[in-house]
């Protein structure tokens, strides 16, 4: 039985072998390496010893992990400018409004919801967006009951209060968009990999989802494919509750040689 690492990027899942895998840690900040191979996004220091770090992200050709987080802030602040007009025009119209009344049940909440920080700076921004964003919904719920009744106190709740608090809502967004490779950081891990010559390296990766103990007899042949780009080596593959996983048998700080 060998027992492997599982982890994720974007929705594909890969392994490693456990005895690669010196530590699994927070991804830390890093101090940039302008004259390294763009895979490696930079140093820190780790038990004495300067660790390079790469990216598994760049290993295998997509998109880093702070570009996607810049796709999913523009799709969040989309959806709620959406959820605004949405409810702009249940009231002109008299219609039912049938978005998230709620603040946990929007997409923007549930973001909200499942990342807490551990930087300050961070976390106060999430604060600040979190109380705006519960502000928002609940003076959209008070305006929902005042349509039904006093649909003039309504329209003057949603010109006076409740586009104030949403412009509010997305001020406190922005500051953490900008934010966004903190939040990255925040977001990932790092494996941390034992070398050539006993040296360490990392490699920063999505998220850890398991540890699993197989039979390397249930590895399938990965179609005669022994590498995966220049820095990663290819075990085979393993189908596991109706997921493959990429098993890894190595990955090289290096570029291999052709």
């Amino acid at each position: 039985m060998t027992s492997f690492v599982i982890f994720k990027t974007l929705e594909q899942l890969y392994g490693i072998d456990i005895e690669r895998v010196k530590r699994i840690l927070p991804s830390p900040f890093l101090t940039a390496m302008p004259d390294e191979d763009e895979h490696i996004e930079g140093m820190f220091t780790y038990e004495d010893e300067i660790i390079k770090v790469l990216s598994f992200r760049k290993l295998i050709g997509v998109k880093s992990y702070e570009e996607q987080l810049h796709q999913l802030f523009l799709q969040l602040k989309a959806e709620h400018q959406g959820w605004l007009e949405a409810l702009g025009e249940s009231l002109e119209k008299q219609r039912p409004f049938t978005q998230a009344k709620t603040p946990h049940s929007c997409s923007l909440g549930k973001w909200i919801d499942s990342f807490h920080p551990d930087d300050k700076a961070l976390l106060d921004a999430m604060k600040q967006l979190s109380l705006h964003h519960q502000q928002l919904h609940q003076s959209a719920l008070h305006l929902l009951e005042e349509k039904e009744t006093n649909p003039q106190a309504a329209k003057n709740r949603l010109k006076n209060e409740i586009n104030t608090i949403h412009e509010k809502t997305l001020d406190s967004f922005e500051k953490v968009v900008k934010m966004s490779r903190k939040v990255a950081v925040t977001l990932q891990r790092c494996l941390i990999l034992l070398g050539e010559k006993n040296r360490s390296f990392g490699v920063n990766i999505d998220e850890v989802v398991d540890i699993l103990h197989i039979d390397e007899k249930q590895l399938y042949s990965a179609q005669g494919e022994e590498y995966m780009g220049d820095f990663i080596n290819v075990a085979g593959v393993l189908q596991h509750n109706g997921k493959l996983i990429t098993i890894i048998k190595d990955v090289t700080i290096n570029k291999r040689s052709a």
